[in-house]
């Protein structure tokens, strides 16, 4: 509308370059045609190659392409430079080489990403999980152990370092 609004009076073929790449994308989802978007319509060629194999070796897969696309981020000669549970923070990463590394998946897997990608899974066996997710489905990634919950030991020692009270009313203690 507001490109249609400003080209009324006077056409301008910036504008109107914009125009049509901003109606490009919808036209290919054929979402304008009424045409339902199904999951079977949303498969990337490397879900389908995915589904194909073994767990582990989807696991596999998806981890050493996340390894690789990382280490062509921080320049590393190879995905066996990057640890897999590493952070990336401490790998290097900053917000640029976060949406780098987002540009890269996104062109490898066919997804669409978003942009805090590495803050909202830190390393690459966490990211590879979420890449499993998005391309295979909830049930597909599930996790193989359930963690259990830490059990505190009776003997554990307690130490109080300082202790400190500003009371109002002449209390001087807890």
């Amino acid at each position: 509308n507001f490109t249609r609004t400003l080209t009324a009076v006077r056409p301008s073929p910036l504008i109107a370059e914009l125009a049509a790449a901003e109606a490009g994308p919808r036209a290919a989802t054929g979402a304008e045609a009424g045409k339902v978007v199904t999951d079977a319509d949303s498969a990337t060629p490397l879900g389908e190659r995915l589904s194909g194999l073994p767990k582990a070796e989807q696991d596999r897969a998806l981890l050493e392409l996340v390894r690789a696309q990382v280490a062509s981020v921080l320049g590393h000669g190879g995905a066996e430079a990057v640890e897999a549970g590493r952070a990336f923070k401490e790998l290097g990463f900053d917000s640029l080489a976060a949406i780098e590394l987002r540009n890269r998946l996104n062109a490898a897997t066919g997804l669409r990403l978003a942009a805090t990608l590495i803050y909202d899974y830190p390393n690459a066996t966490a990211l590879a999980d979420h890449l499993r997710t998005e391309l295979l489905g909830a049930d597909a990634a599930v996790s193989g152990g359930v963690a259990a919950p830490a059990v505190a030991v009776a003997d554990d020692p307690i130490a109080i370092v300082a202790m400190s009270c500003r009371f109002p009313g002449g209390v001087r203690s807890p």
